[in-house]
Order: structure tokens, then sequence, then C-alpha cells
């Protein structure tokens, strides 16, 4: 299996290959929904069912529809995940750490670029303490993407996106193997799955979408 360090010279490189096509080049694995109110739909049913079950510091791990995340869920163990975040319950928000940095936005405009989502709660928190790991991370609004971390070279001003939600929920003081470097299906053993959405093209999945509340604007879906 590539090691991250082996992936991160992947990742660099079809970063290189990318800027010289496109922003962000979409997922050669995975496919869409072809309707896009279907698609729209979906996401709606997503950000309402977790906005029933979660809270404040839970964790969203996703699979994208980028070539990026192609890569990232190819090179790394465990399961197919490329991204991580955290879920901000009062607001409907999530934090992320992106190649632009530590941004804050709408559930509904995250949920709708990816192609799966879990939500997983850190084990071993009590809702209090993970309100404090949701500031901690909301703190760190506008620092950089750690493009060095994730070499294993730790810039303690900048994240990538699974480091901002380990470091802000205080993994490494909560277990006795804390990792360098921490991948997004590496969060896992961290946490208990408390919601799965199944893929965004499960038959089931677009059926009840349809039949779910109204779906979100079309404009409004990232494709």
């Amino acid at each position: 299996m590539m090691s991250f360090r082996m992936l991160a010279a992947t990742v660099l490189m079809f970063a290189t290959l990318a800027s010289t096509a496109a922003c962000d080049p979409k997922s050669a694995l995975l496919k869409r929904p072809e309707n896009p109110t279907v698609d729209a739909a979906v996401s709606q049913l997503w950000t309402d069912e977790i906005a029933e079950r979660a809270q404040s510091g839970d964790w969203i791990l996703s699979r994208s529809y980028y070539l990026m995340g192609d890569v990232i869920a190819v090179a790394t163990r465990g399961e197919d995940f490329s991204h991580a975040a955290m879920y901000d319950a009062e607001h409907n928000t999530i934090i992320e750490s992106v190649g632009s940095g530590v941004r804050e936005l709408p559930l509904t405009t995250f949920l709708a670029r990816n192609h799966h989502v879990a939500v997983v709660r850190p084990s071993s928190m009590t809702p209090a303490q993970r309100a404090i790991s949701l500031s901690r991370a909301r703190a760190q609004l506008g620092k950089p993407f750690d493009d060095a971390g994730m070499f294993g070279f730790d810039n303690p001003e900048a994240f990538y996106c699974s480091e901002l939600v380990a470091w802000a929920s205080q993994v490494d003081s909560r277990t006795d193997d804390p990792e360098r470097v921490i991948t997004p299906a590496g969060l896992m053993k961290y946490g208990e799955v408390i919601y799965w959405s199944g893929a965004r093209t499960n038959e089931q999945t677009m059926n009840v979408a349809m039949h779910h509340q109204r779906p979100v604007e079309v404009s409004h879906v990232e494709r």
C-alpha cells in the first residue's frame, strides 16, 4: 500500500497536471445522478438527516467528486474517504481545511460535492468537550492549508483537512499511539459512526430523496 508520503507526492503531481487543465478536475471513478433535480434532492435529504442526528463537534468524513479525492481514497488505507470536516449543529455548517485554507460553509453546500458521507462521533468526549473542539476549529478560520503536514512535517500555523479535525478534537492527547500524519479514513478508529449516507447514486436513496421534503434549488448544487 502506498505510504502517505508517496501519496502526497502523487497528489502534488496531479495538482500540477490539473493546473494546466482545470481548477478542480472531476473524479474519474465516480458519477453523479444524471437528473440534476434528483441530485439536489439527495443533498437535501442528507442535510436533513444529518441535522437530526449529528451534534456540534462531530466529524463528517466524505468521498468527493474530485480527481484529488480519487487519489487520496485509492492511495490511503481504510474506508473510501478523501476528506474530513467538523460539524456545527447550531448553524448547520461545517468547518474544513481545503487548498484555500480553513473555512466555514453551509452543510448542504458541502454535501453537494460528495458521493457519500459518514458522521463520526469522537470517542470519550462529552458534548461540552466536543463544543470546545468546535470552538478550537473555528478559531483557525483563515489559516492556510498545511502542504508540509501531508509529508509529516507539521506547520503549527496551518492545517490539512484531517489534521484540523484531529487537532481540534485533541486526538493526540486521547490516544497512546498518536499518528504523525492522519488520513480521513484514519480518523475512523477514534470515533463511532452514527450516520452513513450510502452512495448518492443508490436507487433507493434517490427514490427516498424525491419523496422527501422540498429539495434545494438545482442552481445551488456544485456539480
